[in-house]
């Protein structure tokens, strides 16, 4: 049985050391991680060619706190190099237990689980997380550490960003410390033994090294070395590797040859468990409608560009609990938080005023704009606001426009009637007055063509501020 010149090559030449010692062959590789790998595929064969037993040894570079530290450097003249820093993530904030899981971000959560805990070969050993800004990216890849940690006792892991990975090899190519004959400058060497002997590397924001043609180099040489060593790596960037801008093809095509996975703004089911889970962490009792009125603010709002992020619900209760402290009277006796007081804390006004705390425009408010847009968020067709349709989406829209009309503009009820084309203003003063209370009411509101639910007074806030941007536009 041999190990074959492909085998050889990728898992021994200029890695592994061999020793015959005291009638046994002992196995040198640069990482335990890297030792188990070389025992399960090649024990048998090294038994065989060595005519001995083989002792795998992992020869880890001394650690602190679960991270790799780097080695002695030799002597030198010119000023050492920093040591490689990295970022440490605390325990109690990141871990994969305390992951909110939903449909929008349960790929990239199975992966990083499945990475951090398995030891099969069919577990992915390079994942590219991806997604926008405040998704939990850097919650999974820190978690994923964390529990690599706890199953693989010893293991060397080294948590890093982007810019600390350049920062760390420009200090290394300036530390021109003395070297051996065809060897890199001990600055250099330093580095690479510690970024490329760890059982698992994990670099947060790697689209930092945009437009770094060294740096990124140098980590396509550490990804080759880390894979031969049988090591895992993560990564987390705020675009798919494809769409990474001014980065080498080789190293996309590395990100590509592992698990792609992305992250994606949260559903509102999903928020819906996000605020509660954290509402719970900070004592916050919120009841349904307030968990949902959150949920509907932190959400998709008209013409927006972004979607809803894990931050902004972080925001939202972190202004209900300020809200909390210095106006209790917004405090159910029983310790309960409503909807009113979610609007009241973000800025918008209490369930059925939701317009009058709107933001006053800086330039006129036309009728049309506000037809335009109310017509647009419920997909109705202006000219069946004149018609006789009872339609429930018209009708809406019809008390949506004069009530914002009301708000945003010196209209008269005569003149919204005349407006939405109505044969008499009585029947506007009538369907105005309705809605009012249909505000206060502050229930869920379900629309066939919306792929979420909202309330009353969420939406009209959010159209109210939809016709002001327009408005300012001009």
């Amino acid at each position: 049985m041999t190990i074959g010149h492909a085998a050889y090559d990728r898992y021994f030449r200029g890695r592994v050391q061999i020793r015959l010692r005291d009638g046994r062959a002992e196995v040198h590789a640069p990482s335990r991680a890297a030792a188990d790998v070389l025992r399960r595929r090649f024990a048998v064969a090294l038994r065989q060619a060595a005519g001995a037993e083989a002792e795998f040894i992992g020869d880890d570079l001394p650690a602190s706190n679960g991270h790799a530290a780097a080695a002695p450097a030799a002597p030198r003249t010119a000023a050492p190099a920093p040591a490689p820093s990295t970022r440490h993530a605390p325990a109690a904030r990141y871990r994969l237990e305390d992951f909110v899981v939903g449909e929008s971000n349960r790929v990239a959560y199975d992966a990083a689980s499945r990475l951090a805990e398995s030891a099969d070969e069919d577990a992915p050993r390079h994942l590219f997380i991806h997604g926008p800004c405040g998704l939990g990216k850097s919650h999974l890849l820190h978690g994923a550490a964390a529990r690599f940690r706890e199953r693989h006792p010893g293991a060397v892991v080294r948590v890093t960003s982007g810019e600390a990975f350049m920062n760390d090899f420009v200090a290394a190519i300036r530390d021109t410390g003395p070297a051996g004959p065809g060897k890199p400058p001990a600055g250099v060497a330093r580095f690479r033994r510690a970024y490329r002997r760890c059982d698992l590397l994990c670099i947060d924001d790697v689209h930092f090294l945009a437009a770094k043609q060294a740096t990124q180099d140098e980590l396509l040489h550490t990804f080759d070395e880390i894979e031969r060593g049988g090591a895992k790596v993560i990564l987390v960037s705020d675009q798919h590797p494809r769409l990474l801008r001014k980065f080498s093809p080789a190293l996309v095509s590395r990100f590509m040859a592992g698990l792609v996975a992305g992250v994606a703004p949260p559903e509102s089911g999903l928020r819906e468990r996000i605020i509660r889970v954290f509402a719970q962490r900070r004592g916050l009792r919120l009841d349904d409608g307030a968990v949902r009125a959150v949920a509907s603010r932190t959400g998709w709002l008209p013409a927006a560009s972004a979607g809803p992020s894990v931050r902004d619900i972080e925001g939202a209760l972190t202004k209900i609990d300020a809200l909390r402290r210095v106006a209790p009277e917004f405090v159910a006796a029983d310790g309960r938080i409503g909807a009113a007081a979610v609007e009241r804390a973000l800025g918008g006004a209490p369930a059925g005023a939701a317009a009058e705390a709107s933001p006053r425009p800086a330039r006129p408010v036309r009728m049309h704009t506000i037809v335009a847009q109310t017509c647009a968020a419920l997909a109705v067709d202006a000219a069946d606001l004149a018609g006789r349709t009872r339609h429930k989406r018209v009708v809406l829209a019809r008390a949506i426009i004069t009530y914002i009309a009301r708000a945003l503009t010196t209209q008269s009820f005569p003149d919204i009637a005349r407006a939405l084309g109505r044969p008499a203003h009585s029947t506007v003063i009538t369907a105005y007055q309705r809605f009012t209370r249909q505000l206060q009411a502050d229930e869920p509101l379900a629309l066939d063509h919306a792929a979420e639910p909202t309330t009353l007074p969420v939406l009209v806030r959010q159209l109210t501020e939809a016709v002001v941007r327009e408005s300012a536009r001009g």
